[in-house]
């Protein structure tokens, strides 16, 4: 942390707003660490604002979307998938299904987020993307999804059948 760890401070971060490795819970610490791992470019700590600023963690005022959308919108370009989904989710129920809401299934679908292919599969079934638009994103997910199984994973989804992360 002294030497502005982005890292570090998204860390410490979810030690204090999971209890983790013995900290205490104070999720207002937690916020406040979130806020400069996010200042120093720490992707998943603006996945954290986000989700904070949507709920209302740390103290923040509940449902501050502005906020929750800026955040996950930095974690988004950051490359974070599920991000990049719930910025989905967000503009979806705003607006619906539109070409906006898709393209960021589709591009979270193609990083391998099952989640994000389901609905882009919605989204087809609605006509909202063409058949080749669907076609092209799930080779898209098929090729990551096979880029990232190995052995070790395959034996640690085994080991850890509730951790979902697992290929």
């Amino acid at each position: 942390m002294k030497l502005n760890d982005a890292e570090a401070f998204y860390q410490l971060g979810n030690g204090y707003g999971y209890k983790l490795w013995g900290l205490p819970l104070d999720r207002s610490k937690a916020f406040e660490l979130y806020k400069k791992g996010a200042e120093l470019g720490s992707i998943e700590a603006h996945d954290q604002l986000s989700k904070s600023y949507k709920n209302g963690f740390g103290g923040v005022k509940n449902g501050d979307l502005k906020k929750a959308q800026y955040h996950c919108e930095m974690a988004a370009k950051g490359g974070h998938e599920m991000a990049r989904h719930n910025l989905g989710m967000m503009w979806k129920n705003l607006m619906g299904y539109t070409n906006h809401v898709m393209k960021h299934y589709m591009v979270s679908a193609s990083s391998g987020l099952e989640l994000a292919l389901k609905e882009v599969g919605e989204g087809y079934k609605a006509g909202h993307i063409t058949k080749d638009e669907y076609a092209k994103t799930l080779r898209a997910y098929q090729r990551t999804r096979d880029e990232m199984t190995s052995v070790q994973r395959t034996k640690a989804a085994k080991l850890y059948p509730s951790a979902t992360n697992f290929v």
